[in-house]
Parts: structure tokens; C-alpha cells; sequence
């Protein structure tokens, strides 16, 4: 799971290379792989299809991937209670992406601290952040208009 997020979080798709055993089935150890990425999938796959790498290079922590204004931050290895993404905009929301509880955050001048009741764990802890979202203007097609 892992890998695929973190494949994901690098703008890049991920290739599964199972095969088939000589006599024709796919080994277990690979069909129980697959299970386990499916039912990852099916409650987290929102954060990983149809997106683009995150808005932050990959991290010893993690990675990111973003849709739109939306950013999920993968956290895999946090020690402590607080994380500090390295991240210049406004973020309206945060909360965790499985239960869409709020999390605190804060603007630094290192970034944006994320504060946790306590430290992430799990294979994948997702927090969801909502950015301000910025128009963007075509000066060439608003003189246009005028």
C-alpha cells in the first residue's frame, strides 16, 4: 500500500507484475496482496486515483497527492504529535480523511503544523486539506473582452 501511495505521490502510476504460477493460478501471497490493496482502495481510493503528485516532494514522513484544491497528505512514519508541511497557502479545513474528524492546524513561517491528539499510526494516516482555491485570470483573454 505503501508503495502504490507513494508511487501515486510522485505524479507516477504503479505496475503490478503478477503472473501466473506453471500451473495456470496465481500464487496466494500475491492474491492476498491484492485483497488487502483492494480493500485499501475501496475506502481510500479517492486519494490516490485521478490525482497528481502532491504539492510537496517526498518526505521521510510521507508523501502528498492533490485534486484540485484538495490535498491529502500520507502520513507513514510521524514520531510525534505535530508535523510541519512545507507548504506557502492558505488552508481553509483540515481533518482526517477516514472519519472527517478536524484537525488543528496552524500557519508557520516554515509552513503549515499540522497538531494531532496524538502521534499517526497505522500502514497510511490520510489528513485532508482544503486550500483556498485561486482564480487564475488570462490577462490576454480578459483585454479581449474590454
Amino acid at each position: 500500500i505503501r508503495l502504490l501511495v507513494s508511487t501515486s505521490g510522485k505524479g507516477a502510476n504503479l505496475l503490478l507484475n503478477v503472473g501466473p504460477q506453471p500451473n495456470g493460478e496465481i500464487p496466494a501471497a500475491a492474491l492476498e496482496r491484492m485483497k488487502e490493496m483492494g480493500e485499501w482502495l475501496r475506502a481510500n481510493g479517492e486519494t490516490v486515483y485521478g490525482t497528481t503528485a502532491g504539492d510537496i516532494a517526498a518526505q521521510p514522513w510521507g508523501v502528498t497527492t492533490r485534486k484540485g484544491n484538495r490535498l491529502f497528505v500520507h502520513i507513514f512514519d510521524c514520531k510525534e504529535k505535530e508535523l510541519t508541511l512545507p507548504l506557502d497557502c492558505k488552508v481553509k479545513k483540515a481533518f482526517t480523511f477516514a472519519d472527517k474528524k478536524p484537525v488543528k492546524f496552524k500557519k508557520t513561517k516554515e509552513g503549515v503544523r499540522l497538531m494531532f491528539n496524538e502521534v499517526p499510526q497505522g500502514i497510511d494516516y490520510i489528513v485532508e486539506l482544503i486550500k483556498e482555491h485561486r482564480k487564475i485570470i488570462n490577462e490576454k483573454r480578459e483585454s479581449k473582452l474590454k
